[in-house]
């Protein structure tokens, strides 16, 4: 029961229900529960924003519950709306199955192969009869999902909102009723969507669903999710050790606490350490390196960790070249380089970091949008990433 209680006030869960005291009764009942988290490939990486949710996983693992994995391959080409100012692009099968590739291999980073299963929603919306959907559809109202914050915005904005807008938080809940779940894990900003499975669990199932809700990776100072697909701000599992100890450098130092707090398992003393360091007018560089090091100590390993960091200081600090730089096979324009490359998101990213002369050539900052690149240029984008032109 006292690791139980200690599971439920945990850092990472925000909110339970339906409620802390009767989920203890529940998981001490004896009974072994099942529980998920679903992630929909809408991307091809599993980021540290993700990671919360995998850490409560292994958490009610090794309190001897079953887990899932669901991969929702299907809602996915759908898009959850949750937090959207406008109606997503919807995605082709194509790009999910593309997306999802790499989808175990960042898990078994954090869970270990065998210690979870995995499913995948097409199996059963792939199959589904319109007359078995309206069952479900028939269980709510239009005024029950239009009262949602962000269709609201929405509305006061003009905005359109789709009508399969309204099915995604159904659909989602449904998935706890075809799995015969007893809860679901999930960050906070899909409670909703979470509690509507609670509701269709009683009504199919007469039972009772736990919903697990997680702290989101938020910065206290902007409000926003650290991390950022859309604007390329983000730290993938599948980063190497080079670009996850850099990408973490570059956050800005109001992210250093809620990335200690939610995207690593360091001791809760370690946290408070942190706290009353930066508290105390520690120079945030310092505590930004340690968390660049255990993360890459996490996902990749410690002697790599110390490596990177060397590395690291050796370039930033020194303004040496690093030791490995990645080769570019590329011939044309610096704006295209930059999108071909990745070290931009798109065309008008590219443009905007030489706007900002963010871009060096062999040490020159780069103005000219058209400037020609040559074999064996040296491409710089900041402070951290390099890029050999072959």
């Amino acid at each position: 029961m006292n690791k139980i209680k200690e599971f439920l006030s945990s850092r990472y869960i925000e909110a339970v229900f339906p409620s802390k005291e009767r989920v203890a009764e529940m998981m001490i009942a004896g009974k072994r529960l099942v529980f998920y988290w679903g992630i929909d490939p809408t991307g091809p990486n599993v980021h540290l924003g993700h990671t919360t949710n995998v850490f409560v996983m292994k958490k009610l693992a090794e309190l001897g519950h079953k887990i899932i994995l669901l991969i929702g391959d299907f809602t996915a080409t759908i898009g959850d709306p949750t937090d959207k100012e406008a109606v997503r692009k919807p995605l082709t099968e194509k790009e999910v199955k593309e997306n999802m590739k790499t989808y175990l291999e960042q898990i078994h980073k954090i869970l270990s192969k065998g210690s979870f299963e995995v499913r995948y929603n097409s199996k059963w919306y792939s199959k589904m009869f319109y007359k078995d959907w309206l069952k479900v559809a028939m269980k709510f109202t239009q005024q029950q999902m239009i009262a949602r914050d962000m269709f609201q915005e929405r509305l006061k904005k003009d905005k359109p909102i789709g009508m399969h807008e309204f099915d995604y938080p159904m659909m989602q809940g449904y998935d706890s009723v075809v799995m015969n779940v007893d809860g679901e894990v999930g960050g906070n900003d899909q409670t909703f969507n979470m509690l509507v499975g609670r509701d269709l669990v009683k009504d199919f199932l007469g039972k009772e669903k736990i919903v697990i809700a997680t702290r989101l990776l938020e910065d206290p100072v902007t409000r926003k999710k650290i991390m950022n697909k859309s604007e390329g701000q983000y730290v993938s599992l599948n980063d190497s050790a080079e670009e996850m100890f850099g990408r973490v450098m570059a956050m800005p130092d109001s992210a250093i606490l809620p990335l200690f707090s939610y995207a690593t398992e360091v001791s809760d003393s370690k946290i408070s350490e942190i706290k009353k360091r930066l508290e105390g007018g520690e120079n945030p560089m310092t505590v930004k390196k340690e968390l660049a090091f255990e993360l890459v100590k996490m996902y990749h390993d410690g002697k790599t960790a110390e490596k990177t960091k060397e590395n690291f200081e050796k370039v930033f600090s020194e303004g040496r070249l690093p030791e490995k730089m990645e080769e570019f096979k590329f011939s044309g324009k610096i704006v295209e380089l930059l999108y071909a490359s990745g070290l931009a998101g798109s065309m008008s990213e590219a443009k905007r970091l030489i706007d900002q002369k963010a871009v060096y050539i062999n040490g020159h900052i780069v103005t000219d949008w058209e400037h020609d690149v040559k074999s064996g240029d040296i491409v710089k984008v900041g402070p951290r990433r390099f890029l050999r032109i072959k």
